[in-house]
């Protein structure tokens, strides 16, 4: 420490260290008057005195000091006071540095030379570090041995922290560029800054304008006994009016004590509780807006150099620079990331053309539909030949009018089938209007072109199938409501044949009305009947609709017949219904048993015309009444090409 006795006078600013000496009371020391000084001191001084270099001496048992106006400025305030006055007293705060080297130039008789010396000097009441390029070299009295000590030298100390600041700010850019996280360039950034000013704690806290609070995520502390803040969030507020208006000015605040403030608020307090006496806070504004905060803390007061304030800024910027450039990177990441998934996961085919219609980029299901790239123009190949003209045209049109494409067609798979896709697009242009790229998406539309194809032909089914069914109630009606019976009669009769119809229809719905079992379509007609009093067999085959409703309306009238006149009309009459298949066609045989004696009738009504006319249109062969004296007797005649369904073909 600089002696408080070393004042610097007012009076004599302006003298020089040539007059300072002459006038200096040296008989007042152990040097001695002037006159009397030995030739090696004359000689020294007369160096020292027109040296333009900083030059001292320091003379006699306690090194007193004499040195020319170029050393002036080295002893900062102690100027001129240190004049004459002994080393130990003017650099008390070095004295632990140099008095051995002193020590060792006068026990040695050598000179010694101190490169890039750091030497803690108080200046303005501040120990700062100052770093030295100087020389002692010894000066002998007349008798032989070392009397004094001359110095020369040189201040580096700002050479000497630009290149580490340099330095230091290489590395902490050689060590950001290889992080693309924000959190680790905070953390390696914290910690490089900590360890280079010796603070106790540094962080990154981030700022939440809206609500007004201060967060911090991690922070570096120098050892465990430092409390970290990682976590805690606090109330912009609670920092002091004053303080948070500083901080929104952008400006770097340096607080060496916080208690020295003299602020008895809950500021003064929140620091008190966090362990921090004193700081350097770097606040980040950006667009006028308070984002972030960098803290540098210590748990002593600290007089911070503008040099370690410089630093902290430079840091500040760089790791918040870093910091948006990897939340950016990041975003993108995420984004792309997102994008990939999005165009992976979707059924659909993406793709993109150049404002020439060249396709640029096609999703992976492409190539797993066709096997191929569909990059350039090989997309083309796989289009069916009867859609290729349709769909060139409409891709053609919509480059060269910048329209929305939108076309169906047929893609041959990669196992040569066909499927149906739509393929859409729609271009994206530059402020200028002009087309920069085309956005597309294939969609496979194949099961809904089937179901479309289907449903057509059901319509178209459904219409046949209404028509014949009209046609075939309007000829009920017409041969039922003749006039040659009541109307209450005609109108039984006309219910129980539509009745007929309906359960016809149900036994072919019950199968999509692809066909109906003919054993199914007998029972079905006979089952309002005595069905006790059938007998019935066959083998099984299937009908196709038009047969089965044919054929259940002639049992509706045979059976209706025989319990009117035939052998259902007592109770002891039966009917057998038997059919047989040969090679080319089916033989039903309806025969009536045990009923009244049976003639010919003179006319024919509905149900006798009906199966000898109908069924022959219906069936593809000949329907025959015969009647038998025993008993009614009715063949039936069918070709099986025209009546029977193939089982397999059921769906």
């Amino acid at each position: 420490m600089a002696s408080t006795s070393l004042q610097r006078p007012h009076s004599d600013d302006e003298m020089g260290m040539s007059a300072r000496i002459r006038a200096f009371d040296w008989a007042a020391t152990p040097v001695g008057p002037m006159r009397d000084w030995p030739q090696s001191l004359r000689f020294a001084f007369d160096l020292c005195e027109h040296s333009s270099f900083p030059t001292a001496i320091y003379w006699g048992p306690d090194l007193r000091l004499l040195y020319n106006d170029a050393w002036a400025p080295i002893p900062g305030e102690r100027h001129p006071a240190a004049l004459g006055q002994p080393a130990r007293e003017v650099w008390a705060d070095i004295w632990p540095i140099i008095e051995p080297q002193f020590r060792q130039v006068i026990e040695s008789k050598s000179g010694f030379a101190g490169y890039q010396q750091m030497l803690p000097m108080v200046r303005d009441g501040v120990e700062q570090e100052t770093y030295w390029n100087y020389s002692f070299t010894p000066l002998f009295g007349d008798d032989g041995e070392v009397a004094g000590v001359l110095n020369q030298g040189n201040e580096i100390t700002s050479t000497v922290l630009a290149e580490r600041r340099m330095a230091f700010q290489i590395a902490l850019a050689d060590r950001l560029r290889g992080f693309g996280d924000p959190e680790s360039i905070k953390a390696t950034a914290t910690a490089m800054l900590g360890e280079y000013l010796g603070a106790a704690r540094v962080g990154y806290a981030e700022i939440d304008a809206e609500q007004g609070l201060v967060s911090v995520r991690s922070d570096w502390t120098r050892d465990t006994g430092v409390r970290s803040l990682a976590g805690g969030n606090t109330a912009i507020q609670a920092f002091g009016p004053a303080a948070s208006q500083y901080l929104r000015s952008g400006e770097t605040l340096m607080v060496p004590d916080f208690r020295a403030l003299g602020d008895a608020s809950e500021a003064a307090d929140i620091w008190e509780r966090i362990g921090s006496r004193a700081a350097i806070i770097v606040p980040l504004v950006r667009e006028g807006e308070l984002k972030a905060v960098l803290y540098v803390h210590d748990e002593q007061p600290r007089e911070w150099k503008r040099s370690d304030a410089a630093m902290a800024r430079d840091v500040a910027e760089r790791t918040w620079e870093a910091v948006e450039r990897a939340q950016v990177e990041q975003s993108l990441r995420a984004s792309e990331d997102h994008y990939r998934h999005a165009v992976e996961l979707h059924p659909q085919v993406s793709w993109t053309a150049d404002a020439s219609g060249r396709t640029t980029l096609m999703s992976w299901h492409w190539e797993e539909w066709t096997g191929t790239s569909g990059v350039s123009d090989d997309w083309h190949d796989g289009i069916h030949p009867d859609d290729k003209a349709r769909q060139e045209e409409a891709w053609r049109r919509a480059v060269e009018t910048g329209e929305a494409y939108d076309v169906e067609y047929r893609l041959r798979r990669r196992d040569a089938g066909h499927r149906w896709v739509r393929s859409r697009a729609n271009p994206r242009r530059d402020a200028a209007g002009n087309i920069m790229l085309w956005y597309g998406v294939i969609e496979d539309i194949h099961d809904r072109k089937v179901a479309e194809e289907h449903q057509r032909l059901l319509i178209n089914e459904l219409n046949h199938r209404v028509k014949n069914t009209l046609a075939t109630v309007q000829a009920i009606a017409f041969q039922t409501l003749r006039g040659d019976i009541s109307l209450v009669d005609a109108r039984r009769r006309f219910e129980a044949r539509l009745m007929a119809l309906s359960r016809a229809h149900n036994l072919l719905t019950e199968q999509n009305w692809e066909g109906a079992l003919l054993e199914k379509v007998v029972r079905d007609a006979t089952e309002y009947l005595a069905q006790d009093r059938f007998e019935i067999s066959g083998d099984s085959l299937w009908l196709a609709p038009r047969a089965a409703l044919a054929l259940a309306l002639a049992l509706h009238e045979l059976g209706t017949n025989a319990a009117k006149y035939g052998a259902l009309s007592n109770e002891t009459g039966r009917v057998a219904i038997r059919w047989t298949m040969d090679a080319g066609g089916l033989r039903i045989d309806w025969k009536e048993q045990g009923g009244p004696r049976v003639a010919e009738p003179a006319g024919r009504g509905f149900g006798s015309r009906l199966i000898e006319r109908g069924l022959a249109a219906d069936l593809g062969g000949p329907a025959r009444l015969l009647f038998e004296p025993d008993g009614l007797r009715c063949i039936i005649e069918a070709s099986l090409q025209e009546i029977q369904v193939r089982e397999d073909n059921l769906g």
